[in-house]
């Protein structure tokens, strides 16, 4: 009898587990001409959409979300054009899907898989100046996102992108499943570290630090001199020989500090300052979500992290994750104790909770269809275990998290959908956006397995 009443509660909670499972699917980047309509290429487009619409929701699909580029709806400061999201998103829920709009604060171009260009809107560079754009060691710009450092000069632009929106599409709100807010370039809370405008940093490599504006070094400056008062301490404190604070600096970009310096006091000091900044940044923006959107009681708002998994398996230096401001050697990014690192940057969910008392925070991670130790040897690639490491700290932590794929190709391999399906039932992951619609409808093997899990 005993073991009858375990069993019949292991089933009872898989089915509460696995009822809740949310399962949206992304839309193309861009559809048509945004700024034609009218067009037969847009009308014919569009059609497309409208027939793949039906044949996503028939396959069990909960929601479809859409980028909405900051650089399509803002094309001069605080003039807002929405017609062409009204036309996708009236689409969508006619097909009796949920929206998923995601406020693409970022630009479109420059990233895997972007198949279209639409960089921010150009006056904010008019309006910030270079200070706003972030700054790698190899001394080349990035306009993809306004800088961490330069966000909170440029709050107001974000509330004034959230308040018309809401404004536009308060018809809609019933019918909004998440609102995800990009936080980053590709739409990620991450540096970007691995990103075009850098010359050898992508996949499998370390990445290029990004903390070289005048902001940044400003920043780090302030950090230290408000946690050691004096440079003698600092000089005492990292083995330097400092004359004053306007000699601080993060690393030097033509010798980067080898591996084993990364837990000096100076790398942990640095790492420390670089990824506090990302996440005040994020807290900032999301923030300015909550203000804008807790009136809308039923919304939940969202932001996604990358699975940087790369350089993670056993003995590997961690440094693509570091680069990328996603954790930090102060702590130790080893121990499940830590989440192996992420204990701080999901901990924003609660931090906001606490400050904001809103509690539909999720948080999103990627690269849940792959397996450790992909890829050519050197990348040391752990992706499997790093989304149960980020799973079992959200978990602990109370963070409702949900899962993406990292690379759309990947969808026609059976083993990349049992991947996913651990995630889901076995990794705490309560539903999953796939990359990207058109994919899985191209591919009789994607809408088997998509169908399938569905309707588990």
């Amino acid at each position: 009898m005993k073991s009858k009443a375990l069993l019949s509660l292991f089933l009872t909670l898989y089915c509460l587990t696995t009822s809740a499972k949310v399962f949206n699917v992304m839309a193309p980047l861009i559809i048509g001409d945004p700024n034609n309509l009218s067009s037969e290429y847009s009308k014919a487009e569009l059609r497309k959409f409208q027939d793949q619409l039906k044949e996503i929701k028939s396959l069990g699909a909960t929601g479809v979300s859409t980028d909405i580029w900051w650089g399509l709806i803002e094309k001069e400061d605080n003039k807002f054009n929405w017609q062409y999201y009204q036309v996708l998103s009236d689409l969508i829920i006619d097909a009796g899907l949920k929206w998923v709009p995601i406020l693409s604060f970022h630009q479109c171009g420059g990233n895997v898989g972007d198949t279209c260009d639409v960089p921010i809107p150009n006056w904010l560079w008019q309006k910030y100046g270079a200070s706003a754009m972030s700054k790698s060691e190899q001394g080349n710009f990035s306009k993809e996102y306004l800088s961490v450092w330069s966000t909170h000069k440029a709050i107001n632009e974000f509330y004034e992108v959230m308040d018309s929106f809401k404004m536009n599409f308060s018809h809609k709100m019933k019918d909004i499943y998440e609102i995800n807010v990009s936080l980053g370039p590709a739409g990620e809370l991450r540096y970007p570290s691995y990103n075009s405008h850098d010359n050898g940093s992508g996949y499998p490599t370390r990445g290029a630090l990004q903390a070289y504006s005048e902001l940044a070094v400003e920043s780090f400056r302030n950090y230290v001199r408000n946690k050691y008062s004096n440079i003698d301490t600092v000089n005492f404190m990292w083995g330097f020989n400092l004359s004053s604070f306007k000699e601080v600096a993060p690393p030097n970009p033509f010798f980067f500090f080898p591996a084993q310096e990364q837990h000096t006091n100076y790398g942990k000091d640095f790492y420390n300052w670089y990824s506090k900044s990302l996440r005040e940044h994020g807290k900032r923006i999301l923030g300015a979500a909550i203000d804008t959107f807790r009136s809308e009681a039923h919304i939940q708002l969202g932001f996604k992290v990358p699975g940087i998994h790369w350089r993670v398996a056993p003995g590997a230096d961690r440094l693509a994750e570091l680069n990328a401001g996603l954790i930090s050697t102060d702590q130790d990014i080893f121990s499940d104790k830590t989440g192996h690192g992420y204990n701080r940057i999901i901990g924003i969910i609660n931090e906001l909770r606490r400050e904001k008392d809103f509690h539909q925070l999720n948080f999103h991670f990627t690269c849940l269809e792959m397996n450790n130790l992909e890829g050519p040897t050197n990348a040391q690639s752990y992706a499997k275990a790093l989304v149960f490491w980020v799973a079992q700290e959200a978990q602990r932590q109370g963070v409702r998290i949900l899962g993406e794929n990292a690379l759309a190709g990947t969808l026609y391999s059976h083993k990349s959908w049992d991947n996913i399906a651990d995630a889901l039932y076995f990794g705490n992951y309560d539903g999953v956006t796939f990359l990207r619609m058109g994919t899985i409808l191209s591919s009789q093997l994607a809408k088997d397995r998509f169908r399938q899990m569905t309707k588990q």
